[in-house]
């Protein structure tokens, strides 16, 4: 697992295969699969062609696979892949018909062709909910004690975009005033 991380974290050239996990299209749970991908120098991945007519494809024509170490991926039946934050042990789901992926550290949004439809500005943006999405900048993320798995985000200054990237609520507040702000919005 050391050297998984460390490839991972250099973004070098993986020359050997190295261990996913994904749902094969027998079975509908995500296990282990041996030696299925490659990391490329730009970090991301290449899904050994097997591997790629294995994946359970969706209704969407995705389907999610995950690195050891917490990377998450969409992937299209061509092979094309998009690595997402993770959510709750999974792939960040699409939420306004969008999904999160970091981008040198911000938060981006793409649409389900791959395509980048806001940039990454924010340094954390929750998924889009009745076409509104709670963004921030400057904030934090800090483990909670005692479980250290989870993380909590502090400070920063908090705010709404809409699915144009266009502030509704201006970056600028506490998360509780951000959030009080849209209920005010949406009674309205």
């Amino acid at each position: 697992m050391s050297i998984l991380i460390a490839l991972i974290g250099s973004n070098a050239f993986a020359s050997e295969p190295i261990d996913c996990f994904y749902s094969a299209r027998a079975t509908s749970e995500i296990t282990l699969h041996r030696r299925c991908a490659t990391v490329q120098r730009d970090g991301s991945i290449r899904i050994l062609s097997r591997h790629l007519r294995n994946l359970d494809f969706g209704t969407d024509s995705l389907a999610t696979l995950a690195l050891k170490g917490g990377r998450w991926f969409y992937v299209k039946r061509n092979g094309q892949s998009l690595e997402v934050l993770p959510w709750d042990n999974g792939a960040d789901p699409f939420a306004d018909g969008l999904v999160r992926g970091r981008r040198r550290g911000k938060v981006a949004f793409f649409d389900r062709s791959f395509r980048m439809v806001l940039p990454a500005t924010y340094d954390f943006a929750w998924p889009f909910e009745d076409g509104l999405a709670l963004v921030c900048s400057g904030c934090k993320e800090e483990p909670v004690a005692p479980d250290r798995e989870h993380r909590a985000l502090v400070g920063g200054l908090w705010g709404y975009i809409d699915r144009r990237g266009n502030e509704v609520i201006p970056v600028k507040y506490s998360r509780d005033e951000a959030v009080r702000r849209k209920e005010q919005l949406r009674r309205r």
